[in-house]
C-alpha cells in the first residue's frame, strides 16, 4: 500500500492519484509524470535519492537538479567513497570496488544528510544502504535494455559486466529495492532513454522541490 507517516516527523508525499499513469508505463513523448506535493517536514528543503541501473543517466540527472535547484549540493556516493578512501576489496566477480557503507554514510550523515536543513540530491546504483528517513523523494530511472546495452558498451565495461547490469534492470532490481525500502508513496520510477526524458525529469524534479512547504522554511 502507500499508506503514509502520519504522526511520525517525516511524513510521506502525497500518494499519485489513481489514474496516473507510471513512468515506465507511459509512451514515448508522454508528459512525464508529476512527482507529487509534498507533506510538511521538518526539513528546510527535501532530499532527493537519484537510483537506477548503472547507464541509467543518474550522474546527468543528479547534476542538471543540483544546478537548476538553488541551494541543491549533489553527493554521488561512487565518487565520495573514492575521493575520501572509502572502499574496501575490489570484487572480482561484480568487477567493481566495494565501498565502506559504514564510513560512507557516517560522512553523508555529517555532510548534509543528518540535519534539518536538506537541499541534497543523491545519486548512487543501490537505495537499500541508506537509512529511510534521509529521503523525501525517491527517483528511480529505467531504461531500455538496448540503449542501456549501448551505454555501458561506450563505458568500456566487459560483456559479462553488461549482461549483468541489463540483466538486472529486465528484472527491475532497482524498483523492487526502492518499493522494498522506502515507502512507496515516496518512490518515482521514470523513464531514461532519451534527453527528452532527462529533460522531462529534471523538470519533474525541480517542480517537487518548488512545491516543498515546511515550518521551518
Amino acid at each position: 500500500g502507500t499508506g503514509s507517516f502520519e504522526g511520525a516527523p517525516h511524513e510521506a508525499l502525497a500518494a499519485a492519484s489513481p489514474g496516473e499513469t507510471p513512468a515506465l508505463e507511459r509512451e514515448k513523448g508522454a508528459t512525464a509524470p508529476r512527482m507529487g506535493k509534498s507533506a510538511a517536514t521538518p526539513r528546510r528543503k527535501p532530499n532527493v535519492l537519484i537510483t537506477g541501473t548503472p547507464g541509467t543517466g543518474k550522474s546527468s540527472l543528479a547534476e542538471r537538479v543540483a544546478a537548476a535547484v538553488e541551494g541543491f549540493k549533489r553527493i554521488d556516493v561512487s565518487q565520495l567513497a573514492k575521493e575520501q578512501d572509502m572502499l574496501e576489496e575490489f570484487d572480482e566477480e561484480l568487477d567493481t570496488h566495494v565501498i565502506d557503507e559504514d564510513k560512507v554514510l557516517d560522512h553523508m550523515e555529517e555532510h548534509g544528510l543528518g540535519g534539518d536543513a536538506g537541499g541534497v540530491v543523491v545519486d548512487y546504483h543501490g537505495c537499500d544502504l541508506f537509512p529511510e528517513r534521509w529521503f523525501d523523494l525517491v527517483v528511480v530511472l529505467t531504461c531500455d535494455n538496448a540503449v542501456l546495452y549501448d551505454r555501458l558498451q561506450r563505458r568500456g565495461y566487459s560483456e559479462k559486466k553488461i549482461r549483468g547490469n541489463v540483466e538486472c534492470e529486465i528484472f527491475q532490481t532497482l524498483v523492487e529495492e526502492a518499493k522494498d525500502s522506502y515507502d512507496e508513496s515516496i518512490v518515482k520510477v521514470c523513464a531514461s532513454d532519451t534527453v527528452e526524458d532527462l529533460e522531462e525529469n529534471e523538470k519533474a524534479v525541480a517542480e517537487f522541490v518548488e512545491a516543498w512547504k515546511s515550518p521551518l522554511a
